[in-house]
């Protein structure tokens, strides 16, 4: 690799753990949201915030293994009561 090529792989691996690092942030916002919410019995910002980090579960092996680190719960289970939750928001519409 001559020097245009590292610097230019250097600049991709900081952009990458700052983008890692802005999910982990926002991961842990979600969390906080949904925790906040769950205490508050506010079931819509719950919801929304549980549906997001659904999404990102989904999508994204690390945000699994990031949501369960901080939950301690089980991804699988966050997400069937996810659905069972919505299931009956649905239900009552």
């Amino acid at each position: 690799m001559n020097d245009l090529e590292n610097a230019t792989t250097l600049k991709a691996l900081r952009e990458l753990e700052e983008v890692k690092k802005e999910r982990d942030e926002l991961i842990h916002t979600l969390i906080y949201i949904s925790a906040a919410a769950n205490i508050n019995q506010n079931i819509v910002e719950g919801n929304i915030a549980d549906s997001k980090l659904a999404e990102l579960a989904k999508t994204q092996k690390n945000a699994a293994d990031y949501i369960e680190k901080v939950t301690g719960r089980n991804i699988e289970d966050v997400l069937a009561e996810n659905e069972a939750l919505a299931a009956i928001e649905e239900g009552k519409k």
